[in-house]
């Protein structure tokens, strides 16, 4: 075909909600006139426009078109690199083409929303509300949640403390609500509290009330109380057909007795008032529901205590075909990745399996490319995240610094792979085939 097309450059950058442009060069190397059509082709299509896209040359001359880009900002669209290219076709010869390749970077944005359901909650015992996100970035999220009670009239637990909402999708986490202070019948005061959830780069506060009702069902009240009143009518009833003209008599407990035939002998200490007596002054009093200052109130449940920190076996898996090191504690996702054809080379260290006082988490991301990075320094996670990399999971918690029974873990790179070693050793002998020792990147148990 008698013409060219090339890209002014392969690769370009493009934000979502935003526009870029690159050149497209458009040569007639004819001997006649000539009219191109250029179009788009890949998944950038819809939000690729050429302009124009229709070129008439003459024999030897150029022209440069502009491809205007203008990705929407939804998380539809992932992010990272989108092949594409640029067609051109000759009017004079339709079934000849020529094609110019190359690739669009879509940038990561990230972006949430959140709502809280029910915003007001009636709770009797207990109640259930949902925190819901929304992922509207182009990137996985890591939400953290933590919920509170401002007058500490609430007692908060979320059933998940740590959220992953991938993108352009959505999750939803429970909040179980219970007030401290139970009633019986009726309504309390409501009582407000909030959840604070925290991403990477935005945090956002959800507020909700909880309105305190009766845990005694209303049916049940209606049975006390139709109870009390036939109680009532089967002792008048009785009064009645004792015949007596003065009614029935008191008991000290205040309940109408029948006295029928009945002698009653006297009570030297009970006088003639019909007062009881008030107890000895020698009886002990009845003991208080709760601690000692909490008068007759029933003393709240204390928090339950966190779970024990376990020390597992980080192991270590090569990956043959993307010459990559994974590592893990979870025994399930070992034999998956066994499974997946990966080769297991043992143990490289032992990590906590929860977080205890002093350590930090030690967190496992996914690069564009589909190797791994592990780290457990904040500011090279959130560096990694915005260049595309997608953090998958706590590996485990380890100490950032020296600490009785631990041993170093090295970090260790060549050509885009990661390494991970706590045997000094090991450190050598990679060290003789050429890798870099990128330092000590914290100390696990020994």
């Amino acid at each position: 075909m008698a013409g060219l097309v090339e890209l002014a450059t392969p690769s370009i950058d493009a934000h979502p909600g935003e526009e870029s442009e690159v050149g497209v060069l458009v040569y007639n190397t004819g001997i006649d006139d000539e009219a191109y059509d250029l179009e788009v082709i890949g998944s950038v299509s819809p939000w690729a426009f050429l302009d124009p896209s229709v070129v008439r040359l003459a024999p030897g001359d150029s022209r440069t078109v502009r491809l205007v880009l203008r990705p929407p900002r939804t998380g539809d669209t992932p992010a990272g690199p989108m092949p594409f290219a640029v067609r051109l076709h000759a009017r004079a010869d339709p079934e000849a083409e020529e094609v110019a390749e190359g690739t669009v970077d879509l940038v990561a944005f990230e972006a949430f929303t959140a709502r809280l359901v029910p915003d007001v909650l009636e709770v009797a015992s207990r109640g259930r509300a949902r925190a819901e996100i929304t992922n509207d970035g182009n990137i996985p999220i890591v939400v953290r949640l933590s919920a509170s009670s401002p007058d500490d009239a609430l007692a908060l637990k979320l059933e998940d403390e740590t959220v992953l909402v991938p993108a352009a999708t959505s999750a939803s986490v429970s909040v179980i609500v219970k007030p401290r202070h139970r009633r019986l019948v009726g309504k309390g005061q409501a009582a407000l509290y909030t959840v604070r959830l925290e991403s990477l780069l935005r945090v956002a506060t959800l507020a909700g009330r909880a309105q305190p009702k009766g845990s005694l069902p209303s049916v049940v009240l209606r049975s006390i109380l139709a109870g009390a009143l036939l109680a009532g009518l089967v002792l008048g009833g009785r009064w009645f057909l004792s015949g007596d003209p003065e009614g029935p008599a008191l008991s000290k407990k205040g309940l109408p007795t029948v006295i029928r035939n009945t002698t009653i002998p006297p009570d030297p200490g009970a006088g003639l008032t019909g007062v009881e007596e008030a107890p000895p002054a020698s009886a002990a009093p009845a003991p208080p529901l709760g601690p000692p200052g909490a008068g007759g109130t029933i003393a709240p449940r204390p928090p339950d205590a966190a779970g024990p920190a376990t020390a597992m076996a980080l192991r270590r898996f090569f990956d043959p075909a993307l010459t990559d090191y994974v590592y893990t504690t979870d025994s399930n996702e070992a034999g998956s990745l066994v499974a997946a054809g990966l080769v297991d080379q043992g143990v490289a260290g032992k990590v906590l399996t929860a977080k205890a006082a002093g350590t930090v988490a030690l967190y496992r991301l996914k690069k564009p490319d589909g190797r791994h990075v592990f780290t457990f320094d904040e500011a090279e996670r959130r560096s990694l995240v915005v260049k595309g990399a997608v953090t998958e999971k706590t590996a485990g918690y380890l100490y950032p610094s020296p600490a009785t029974g631990t041993t170093p873990l090295y970090r260790m790179s060549k050509g885009g792979s990661l390494y991970l070693t706590a045997d000094n050793g090991d450190v050598q002998s990679r060290l003789a085939n050429g890798w870099v020792n990128e330092g000590v990147r914290g100390y696990v148990l020994a």
